[in-house]
């Protein structure tokens, strides 16, 4: 197990390395001079130049590289132009919104699609299986903006049951942060279910007519026996894997959601960062969303060796 875990680490680091080259390299491609389009047309020549000197961007390329590396793995991501604080901060400052945001999504998720995707599969081409792959299809297809702005004319200016926007910490009033979660949580919910529904539904129907299914069922098992004991453990690695690229684009910053329901959380941030061309925050937050996007996979994959011996002991 310590060596399976070794190589994936392994594969993880190599995976940052190329992120942050990419990372580093977006602001060497950006039209013109980073430090003039920051500043805007109304700044002075020194100004300009006392910029570049912060950032490094008056030395060769390479050095650029070494020193902005140097300072992100000991935590300094910079310090924002416009809001004249450290990059990291203000990161960890949005993160909290984020993770509430995403988990409490995730939960509606797999409480909608999980039973959901099981119902599907065993009642195969029956009205129910067609109504969840209608539900899937257009969880799936329906822009999530939209149907997020549906939510907030039905339960905000209509019914007014719960707030259209806002975030308030949930350590501070937990009651007050549930109601402003909810719409926004049940957006991307929906979203989520969807693709859990379909991918369990796929997996279990092709693992429900595996020979060893027939077996079991042979030796008289219950049915509830066989699909809980033996079809749906052979069905998790599928959806894990697609569990982990939700989660982690998710907590990568769920930008569209978060801007329109007005939740201040990553992705909220990248879209004022770009609006302010604020490109130390910008690639701040791409390079923490892309660390957080590797790092549940690798949670991920360390997951495919606890649920299949078979991935561990590989070669």
């Amino acid at each position: 197990m310590l060596r399976f875990i070794i190589r994936r680490l392994i594969a993880s680091i190599s995976v940052l390395f190329i992120v942050s080259v990419v990372v580093f390299l977006a602001l060497q491609l950006t039209p013109g001079d980073p430090a003039k389009v920051m500043l805007g047309t109304d700044a002075t020549i020194e100004e300009v130049q006392a910029l570049r000197r912060q950032m490094g961007l008056d030395r060769p390329l390479p050095a650029q590289y070494v020193i902005w590396l140097g300072n992100v793995l000991t935590g300094d991501l910079g310090r924002s132009v416009r809001n004249k604080a450290p990059v990291m901060s203000l990161i960890l400052g949005r993160l909290p919104a984020t993770v509430e945001l995403v988990v409490i999504s995730l939960v509606i998720g797999l409480m909608i699609g999980f039973p959901a995707g099981i119902l599907s599969a065993v009642r195969h081409r029956s009205w129910v299986d067609y109504g969840i792959n209608l539900f899937a299809a257009a969880g799936i297809a329906i822009p999530s903006f939209w149907f997020g702005i549906l939510l907030i004319s039905l339960f905000s200016v209509r019914l007014r049951w719960l707030p259209a926007s806002g975030y308030v910490p949930f350590w501070e009033d937990p009651m007050r942060s549930l109601r402003h979660v909810m719409l926004p949580a049940i957006t991307l919910g929906l979203y989520l279910s969807a693709y859990i529904s379909r991918f369990l539904r796929a997996d279990l129907l092709e693992v429900l007519h595996q020979d060893y299914i027939r077996t079991a069922r042979a030796k008289g098992l219950a049915d509830r026996v066989v699909l809980m004991g033996h079809a749906l453990p052979n069905s998790l690695i599928s959806l894990l894997t697609i569990l982990g690229i939700l989660v982690g684009s998710l907590l990568g910053g769920v930008v569209i959601v978060e801007q329109v329901f007005g939740w201040s959380g990553i992705g909220w941030l990248a879209v004022q960062a770009i609006f302010n061309r604020d490109y130390p925050l910008v690639q701040g937050v791409v390079l923490f969303s892309s660390l957080a996007f590797v790092l549940i996979n690798l949670f991920v994959d360390m997951a495919y060796g606890v649920v299949d011996p078979r991935i561990r002991f590989s070669r």
